[in-house]
This record gives C-alpha cells, sequence and structure tokens, in this order.
C-alpha cells in the first residue's frame, strides 16, 4: 500500500506538504500516514482519491498472484 500511495502522489506531482494541505493535516501527520504508522480516515481517504484521480483498490488493495503447481 504505502509504496502505492507515494507513487500516485508523485505521478500527480504533489508534495507531502501539498497533499497534506489539501487534506487538512500536518506534514508530518500525513508522513506518518503514507508510511503506514497511522492510519487515514475515511474522510480523508475520499478526499485522497479524488486529489488522485484513483480508485480505492488503486491504493489500498494489494494485488495477489495465484500460482498453480
Amino acid at each position: 500500500m504505502l509504496l502505492k500511495l507515494r507513487g500516485k502522489r508523485v505521478e500527480k506531482e504533489m508534495t507531502q506538504q501539498e497533499l497534506a494541505k489539501q487534506l487538512g493535516i500536518s506534514t508530518n501527520a500525513y508522513n506518518l500516514k503514507e508510511i503506514g504508522k497511522r492510519e487515514f480516515k475515511m474522510s480523508e481517504i475520499n478526499l485522497l482519491l479524488e486529489l488522485l484521480d484513483c480508485k480505492y483498490e488503486d491504493i489500498f488493495f494489494q494485488k495477489e498472484v495465484n500460482k498453480t503447481v
């Protein structure tokens, strides 16, 4: 999840500071959330998805690869 979120943010050419400001939280709080030490509130997730123009599963779901032998 963490790399996906950072990747989407970088793809949109946004800094942590810019995204934190849009979410109404401190840069430090955003950083802790992006690295997985704190969780995003649902309202923050909804705004984050809008700002990054992506879907929930693009960031918060990890694709599993099934291998058959």
